[in-house]
């Protein structure tokens, strides 16, 4: 399995934005949500111009609301009702960012499948590039250069990629990153345990085991628009229990070298 880490330059998104319109796209794009009400009106709006500056058409923005105790899920269905692109759904409970994923993977209809945040933090304008890049991978993954998140944000996030990549053999400099896109085939041949957000890694190390073909392409990062983030040091306990029941189910972990 080959893993690649390529620069998305403005010259890379103008060539990759022609090439996607000489085929047919079909794409879902999977947004979990928790209590962002003052962000997830404009994220989906920035997705839909993204999606428009693809030149893609064949699209549904899945929203999941992963048991809000705002006005997030009233919201996504105002929005739902006006555009019939949007599909939202909702969790009773808040069952954590990987319940929230999968609901939406379950939920979703198109040939690709595109997960990010709501927070708003990566740039739509990585898009194009990953689109055009698919056809090459199963799995593509976004690796953010500069990340604006806080100092312990970061250094908890850097110790991570490290772990795993010392027991899993992950290469990726941003296994976590919140922007990756899958080929339906590989998420159709998986099933996904993690409720939270070790997610991410399940992923991964899935596509791995799978012997699917992993690339990593660099995105443009910001602060979060508004809000606060929802990860806490219970969530970072939570990665490291489902970790240890990741390795009880795959007894057998298959370290990658790569080219």
């Amino acid at each position: 399995m080959n893993m690649e880490c390529e620069n998305i330059t403005a010259a890379q998104k103008t060539e990759s934005s022609n090439k996607v319109t000489l085929r047919r796209i079909t794409l879902s794009i999977v947004v979990p949500a928790y209590n962002e009400e003052k962000n997830i009106r404009q994220a989906i709006e920035v997705i839909i111009a993204g999606l428009s500056k693809c030149n893609v058409t064949d699209y549904e923005v899945i929203v999941v609301d992963d048991g809000s105790s705002d006005s997030t899920a009233v919201i996504l269905q105002e929005m739902a009702l006006q555009n019939t692109h949007l599909r939202a759904f909702s969790h009773v409970v808040n069952r954590g960012k990987g319940a929230a994923l999968i609901t939406g993977f379950n939920q979703s209809k198109m040939e690709l499948i595109l997960f990010t945040d709501a927070d708003q933090q990566i740039d739509m304008t990585a898009l194009s590039v990953f689109l055009e890049q698919i056809e090459y991978y199963d799995v593509l993954v976004g690796c953010r250069e500069k990340r604006m998140d806080t100092l312990s944000r970061r250094i908890i996030s850097k110790g991570y990629n490290l772990l795993i990549r010392s027991m899993f053999g992950i290469q990726l400099k941003d296994a976590h990153c919140p922007f990756k896109l899958f080929k339906r085939s590989f998420i159709d041949s998986i099933q996904l345990v993690s409720q939270g957000f070790f997610i991410d890694t399940e992923l991964i190390c899935l596509a791995m085991i799978s012997g699917c073909r992993i690339g990593e392409l660099r995105v443009e990062s910001s602060r979060r628009q508004s809000g606060v983030s929802s990860v806490t040091l219970r969530h970072v306990i939570g990665i490291c229990s489902e970790l240890l029941h990741f390795l009880r189910r795959y007894k057998k972990i298959v370290t990658v070298t790569y080219d």
